[in-house]
């Protein structure tokens, strides 16, 4: 019984980590309003795991998830620009649960990461995360070290796995 309770207590006190987040510092949600409009990333919907890393995130490898990015980031993304993105970048990720719920645009969940100014957030890369509930995360904070253990291994592109240069090497 008291290891039953010490090990609920572990598993309650790792999962509020993962869901500390941290005062906004990228722009106000509204900065993403009319992203239909953006240069879109990905030429179709991806599904299953492009990048080997996605594991149960982003709707899992059955999801259905398209990526836009601002014009602020756009020349960087299609490799007209070098790296690192410009503060003010806008990389917003859809994600659908199955096919269907993609053709027809229903429940669809949104993450959004913005370029920070240099020095803002070093522990993210100077990213925030900011999932659905608009809930952000920088630094340490746990939202922002969960975003931020994968896309490590994105380092070399800043943080940012799927960009137009991934998918004419990888067609």
């Amino acid at each position: 019984m008291k290891l039953k309770f010490i090990i609920t207590a572990a598993v309650l006190a790792i999962l509020s980590a993962c869901m500390s987040t941290s005062p906004q510092l990228g722009a106000d949600a509204s900065a993403w309003d009319n992203y239909l409009s953006w240069y879109k990333v990905t030429p179709e919907a991806t599904t299953g795991d492009p990048t080997g890393f996605l594991g149960g995130v982003h709707a899992s490898t059955r999801g259905y998830r398209q990526i836009y990015v601002n014009s602020t980031g756009e020349a960087v993304n299609r490799g007209s620009a070098s790296y690192p993105y410009p503060e003010g970048t806008i990389l917003l990720k859809e994600s659908f649960s199955n096919e269907a719920a993609q053709d027809a645009r229903r429940n669809v969940e949104l993450i959004v990461m913005i370029k920070l100014a240099a020095g803002q957030s070093p522990a993210t890369g100077d990213w925030e995360y900011v999932r659905p509930d608009d809930a952000r995360g920088t630094g340490d904070s746990g939202l922002a070290t969960f975003c931020r253990d994968c896309h490590l291994f994105a380092a070399a592109t800043d943080y940012n796995f799927i960009n137009s240069v991934f998918f004419q090497n990888n067609r």
